[in-house]
């Protein structure tokens, strides 16, 4: 599992960062709120379709070939962004950041599933995914550390080198398939018609809660950060913190065993960082921001435990988990845009308040939903 923890570790880091880099170029090349929101909702309408192609690829031909797609799109994606000069060019690196993404989590869980079993694979996920959280932070506070030394081409430079590290590593992944791709078999597997109705109701439960996060790390938080004067440095930290304290939430879960009072508790967190936020106009902001981490951190368990059960004995996992999250990454794409928008109109008190109630919600469905199925957290 070693190589599986060390891609995830060097992809978390590049992602995350770019993830905060991006939206501040464009920014200081003097692009609007609106069209952020746009050139951003981009990369989960790809990751929706890449994420379902490679899943089933990757039935067919082993998940190895997919993890060293995701490193090659890497390096793509970043030279692109070195290079664009206006929001279309933009565009076309969010595409293959997108498509960057699709592969990875196209083959991620089910890398750990053919190797661990019950709980077992539950908790390895759930280590992968601190490691990915902890990664998160250090990459978005290396990224703030060079565009308030350097330059943001220096940043970019320094993530293209690590795409190529990245890529290299790919190629230690175990896990061949046959050598050729069947189309009929690949559609056979992506129609949602032939999946379990517990795992279209999972489908339908993450979408509020990858909402709910998604806009405020891939739009919301740097633009909020910049516009109440925070410098790169510090809007990388304030992130950063966010990132840490939700893989501490995960990890001290994993070894606690906390029960559902103390994940409810994480959903308010969230919530009531969200509103106070823009209401103590940024005073506090990375304490709350910081809070806001720790009731996503509480999140992931909870998650992860419904993914298990959606999927555990069914043939083509990597098909099954992509096709569980086309809705809430396609439901991503609408609410970066609506969130540019609203933040035009409005203010980004609205879009947190919004992403918080979105965030308790989700809470309420997934107990439900574990309720139904008779599965015990």
């Amino acid at each position: 599992m070693d190589e599986l923890r060390t891609i995830n570790f060097l992809d978390a880091f590049i992602a995350n960062a770019l993830s905060v880099i991006i939206p501040l170029l464009l920014v200081a090349r003097g692009v609007s709120v609106v069209q952020i929101g746009v050139v951003v909702s981009m990369s989960p309408v790809i990751f929706v379709v890449s994420r379902s192609i490679f899943a089933a690829m990757s039935d067919q031909i082993g998940i190895r070939k997919i993890f060293i797609a995701n490193g090659a799109m890497s390096i793509v994606s970043v030279m692109i962004y070195l290079a664009a000069n206006n929001p279309l060019i933009f565009s076309i690196g969010k595409v293959f950041e997108g498509a960057r993404n699709g592969a990875i989590w196209a083959v991620n869980r089910t890398a750990v599933f053919v190797r661990r079993s019950g709980r077992k694979a539950v908790d390895e996920v759930l280590k992968t995914q601190a490691i990915r959280t902890g990664a998160a932070a250090m990459g978005i506070i290396a990224a703030g550390f060079l565009l308030n030394r350097y330059s943001f081409d220096v940043a970019l430079v320094f993530f293209i080198i690590l795409s190529v590290i990245l890529f290299l590593f790919s190629f230690l992944v175990e896990g061949e398939g046959r050598s050729k791709v069947k189309m009929k078999e690949i559609f056979g597997q992506l129609d949602f018609r032939r999946t379990s109705n517990l795992l279209k109701k999972t489908s339908l439960v993450g979408i509020p809660q990858s909402v709910a996060t998604a806009i405020p790390l891939s739009l919301v938080f740097p633009l909020f950060l910049k516009s109440i004067g925070y410098d790169y440095w510090l809007i990388g930290v304030a992130i950063a913190l966010y990132y840490a304290t939700s893989a501490f939430a995960t990890y001290l879960f994993m070894r606690m065993k906390w029960g559902r009072r103390a994940i409810w508790a994480g959903a308010f967190c969230f919530l009531a960082g969200g509103v106070m936020l823009p209401l103590l106009d940024g005073s506090l902001a990375v304490p709350l921001i910081a809070i806001m981490g720790i009731g996503d951190g509480m999140s992931n368990p909870l998650w992860e435990t419904l993914v298990f059960n959606s999927v555990k004995g069914r043939r083509d996992v990597s098909s099954e988990i992509a096709l569980l999250h086309t809705p809430a990454n396609l439901s991503n794409s609408v609410g970066l845009i609506a969130a540019g928008v609203l933040v035009e109109m409005f203010g980004y008190g609205v879009v947190f308040l919004s992403c918080g109630v979105l965030f308790v919600l989700s809470f309420y469905w997934s107990f439900e939903l574990l309720r139904e199925s008779r599965y015990r957290l």
